[in-house]
């Protein structure tokens, strides 16, 4: 593994235990503290980006920064919990607006790693991304109303049971593929 793909993966580590960090520092540091903190780890994942998710991935962290940067001047801990909703509005942003653009977010990226395509695929990765579109409607939608919640329920749901819930997907995707391309003669993806 190459120095910056550790970084980044390291950085992606740090931004997933978010919640966790928020739950068990917030009542030793200032709401400040971690906002800024999170603004650090996010100009830092900013300046490991791939060249070819620049144009996907760089927007959105710029804006996630933006955030980050609110939410310290802010100073409250109630400010810190709209994070996984942004992501997560932001995500199905994303994907939704591929799918108008017609150039679905899935089927770049398995393009972008010279994965060929037939014409089954073209239509099951248009229709995957509109899952994970919706999926991430929903998500931030539950993300949303945990910030009415308190700050356990907050970080158990977005700390760990939405991380479950993308994993069951990712599962559930894997086991569905193997059956479509069964039952679609489809053996060259």
């Amino acid at each position: 593994m190459s120095k910056p793909t550790i970084w980044r993966v390291v950085l992606i580590g740090l931004i997933a235990l978010y919640p966790f960090v928020i739950y068990f520092g917030i009542r030793i540091l200032p709401a400040t503290f971690f906002a800024l903190l999170l603004a650090v780890v996010l100009a830092l994942r900013a300046v490991v980006v791939r060249p070819e998710e620049r144009a996907t991935v760089l927007p959105v962290i710029m804006l996630l920064f933006a955030y980050a940067v609110g939410a310290a001047i802010a100073g409250r801990t109630q400010a810190l919990l709209y994070y996984p909703v942004l992501v997560n509005a932001m995500l199905c942003v994303t994907f939704a607006w591929s799918l108008r653009t017609g150039d679905p977010l899935l089927l770049r990226i398995v393009r972008a790693r010279g994965i060929p395509i037939g014409e089954h695929g073209l239509r099951y990765l248009s229709r995957l991304t509109s899952v994970w579109a919706f999926f991430f409607a929903m998500n931030a939608l539950v993300a949303l109303w945990t910030t009415t919640t308190t700050l356990k329920i907050w970080t158990l749901y977005n700390g760990l049971i939405s991380y479950v819930l993308v994993g069951a997907l990712i599962l559930c995707e894997w086991l569905y593929r193997i059956h479509y391309k069964r039952k679609h003669h489809v053996y060259d993806q």
